[in-house]
């Protein structure tokens, strides 16, 4: 079943986008893998290293059929929807193409954690990392109230939601 101009959702072994992605283009297959540059950190450094947007997943562009891809080993399956195969528009991976390219901060939406009011958060990093405070409230998705138990006193402070984790 090919339809031209359609998009396929190709699940990978886990962490094996990469791999899959240049075993298909040089088996001649248009594939794209939305690659972002992400910092991690660990105790003795940063480093800005290139990941996939999308974790597992790789589009092909007009194939979606199981047969031939028997022989790649991080191949797992197409992705489904409502039983058939899921199709992604041009457009949609035109414009996955245009924000990467244009260098948006973008993050998969299912790792985004929604922070609510009374919640418990760590903070990841800054001046405040390693604390821990309920959360009170939040105003312009920016400030938060934290009420910091070991600090004794409640503060406003403005500060990336993506610094905060819910404990």
């Amino acid at each position: 079943m090919i339809n031209k101009n359609s998009w396929y959702v190709i699940y990978t072994r886990s962490r094996q986008e990469k791999v899959l992605a240049s075993q298909l283009e040089a088996a001649g297959f248009e594939v794209y893998l939305p690659l972002i540059n992400k910092v991690s950190i660990w105790s003795d450094r940063k480093k800005v290293v290139e990941v996939p947007l999308f974790n597992s997943y790789v589009f092909i562009k007009d194939v979606c059929d199981k047969i031939h891809f028997k022989n790649f080993k991080s191949f797992v399956t197409f992705l489904n929807y409502n039983g058939k195969p899921a199709i992604v528009k041009q457009n949609e991976i035109d414009v996955l193409k245009t924000i990467i390219k244009n260098g948006y901060d973008v993050g998969e939406a299912s790792q985004i954690e929604v922070l609510s009011e009374g919640s418990e958060v760590i903070v990841l990093s800054g001046p405040l990392k390693g604390l821990i405070g309920k959360l009170i409230s939040i105003s312009n998705n920016e400030w938060f109230v934290l009420n910091f138990e070991n600090m004794g006193s409640s503060l406003q402070v403005k500060i990336d939601p993506k610094l905060l984790k819910k404990v």
